[in-house]
């Protein structure tokens, strides 16, 4: 048994959902072994600090101070950055690598082939209520 574990952001973990222009943030601190399963599959020893971006919808967790994070699960962030510290291990199909020290690194969600969509994101991780996110599908000129 690990005396400090969470699980995609769960168990050991603290988050807070921000409201923010267009998206809520979900910014969550991790210690000791953070496992992640989702699309950026990998596990950290020490600590990580997560910033998620949400758009804002009724499935996106409301504002406020989670004691033992937030699941994001069903949901697609349009943006994460990732700030870890320790042993981080990564296996996934963006990085596969070890990672001893400090690193940060930001994702930007893929948009699908048959989808065409103007976004507008302003990302300031240090200040996430100051984060703005807009985005519109466009529409086909030919149809």
């Amino acid at each position: 048994m690990l005396p400090a574990c969470s699980i995609n952001g769960m168990g050991f973990a603290s988050s807070e959902v921000i409201e923010a222009k267009g998206a809520r943030v979900v910014r969550t601190e991790t210690y000791g072994v953070a496992l992640r399963s989702e699309a950026d599959a990998g596990i950290t020893i020490g600590y990580s600090w997560t910033l998620a971006l949400i758009p804002d919808c009724a499935a996106a967790p409301r504002a406020g101070k989670y004691s033992f994070g937030v699941s994001l699960e069903g949901l697609r962030p349009i943006a994460v950055v990732r700030r870890t510290g320790g042993l981080a291990l990564d296996l996934n199909r963006r990085t596969i690598g070890v990672m001893l020290g400090f690193s940060e690194d930001a994702l930007l969600s893929e948009i699908s082939r048959d989808e065409s969509i103007n976004r507008h994101l302003i990302l300031t991780p240090d200040e996430p209520s100051q984060i703005e996110l807009n985005q519109t599908p466009e529409q086909s000129r030919c149809g």
